[in-house]
């Protein structure tokens, strides 16, 4: 019985030191606008603000377009390197993004409606950082 507590002991203390290390949410991307080219030949803009995240699909069929702002969350998780993320609400679409500043490169994944399924990576080709 008592290594069993034992156990339960240092995995809960190797749980919360884990935890400790992990990122917080940032803002820090607000006031951020970006120029992407995916590998499939997609190209967006995208742009982070307070009020949330917009983008035009610039390949698309209307790429003077702005979609959104949509809620959107992300972590910094180095430095220059986010984690962001944002629903759609209205068109179903989940988005995520691995944005790398220091070497220019996004990965992207999304579900769209009709099970579809985004998964690419991208370099980035343009940066506005305010």
């Amino acid at each position: 019985m008592k290594s069993l507590v034992g156990l339960i002991l240092i995995v809960a203390f190797t749980t919360m030191l884990n935890a400790a290390e992990l990122s917080s949410l940032t803002r820090a991307l607000n006031g951020t606008s970006i120029s992407y080219d995916y590998t499939s030949g997609r190209s967006y803009n995208v742009k982070f603000q307070e009020e949330g995240v917009s983008y035009r699909y610039l390949s698309g069929s209307k790429p003077e377009q702005w979609w959104g702002p949509f809620p959107y969350e992300a972590f910094e998780i180095e430095q220059n390197v986010y984690f962001a993320s944002w629903f759609e609400e209205g068109y179903g679409d989940y988005v995520t993004l691995l944005i790398n500043f220091n070497n220019n490169l996004l990965y992207g994944s999304a579900i769209l409606p009709g099970k579809i399924v985004h998964f690419h990576g991208a370099k980035i080709i343009k940066v506005d950082r305010k």
